[in-house]
């Protein structure tokens, strides 16, 4: 039986680039998981996927790596976005948050996440995408429009691209049968709402993607 809970934070919850002390307690106090049992690593739009074992000692942030992964009660998945899409998978006895950016998604992210969920957890798995840049504000330039012109459907007038819609195809793909998508685009919401790293020319903060197994 699927036991996982999940969560994406807005404006509201504060800065996870450098998260306060209220922020990390309102997530601890949500999750009931300490801050200092969050899998979280430098994020550089990559592949690389890090799996907390059993007896493994966290040291957050101490690794390289856009997921995470863990069978772990005691662990909370996390990954920060602002534009990028969080990506939380769950299964009956495993866990995954993903970084998904353009580069991501391309490079493999996806794949590489249901992989690593598959090595502790066979059954069944359903991915969540949460707040990113969608179709409707994420303008590219062609060359990056051909990159996903295996998945037209993502390609949304003449020069935008919809990365959530790129991430459900993949998450299909690598068969992930049950996807939901919150439809939340970043770029176009309030700035009280979401972090945007594109609406606000970079200088913003970022949000919190974190699932853990209840």
């Amino acid at each position: 039986m699927r036991s996982a809970e999940m969560l994406f934070t807005n404006v509201l919850a504060g800065d996870f680039a450098e998260p306060s002390d209220d922020s990390a307690a309102l997530i601890e106090s949500l999750s009931g998981i300490d801050r200092g049992r969050w899998a979280q690593a430098e994020q550089v739009h990559g592949i690389e996927i890090e799996v907390t074992s059993p007896e493994q000692d966290l040291t957050p942030f101490g690794s390289v790596a856009d997921g995470q992964v863990t069978a772990r009660r005691d662990v909370l998945c996390a990954v920060r976005t602002a534009d990028c899409l969080p990506v939380l998978l769950a299964g009956d006895h495993a866990v995954a948050a993903l970084h998904a950016g353009w580069r991501g998604l391309d490079a493999g992210i996806i794949e590489a996440g249901a992989e690593s969920l598959r090595t502790l957890d066979d059954g069944e798995v359903i991915g969540v995408i949460g707040p990113g840049a969608r179709g409707c504000c994420y303008e590219v330039g062609d060359e990056l429009r051909a990159t996903f012109s295996a998945c037209p459907e993502a390609l949304c007038g003449s020069k935008n691209l919809d990365l959530a819609v790129v991430a459900s195809h993949l998450l299909s793909d690598a068969g992930v049968t049950t996807i939901h998508d919150c439809g939340i685009c970043t770029i176009c919401s309030s700035p009280d709402e979401f972090f945007s790293y594109r609406r606000d020319d970079g200088k913003t903060g970022r949000m919190l993607g974190a699932i853990w197994r209840n």
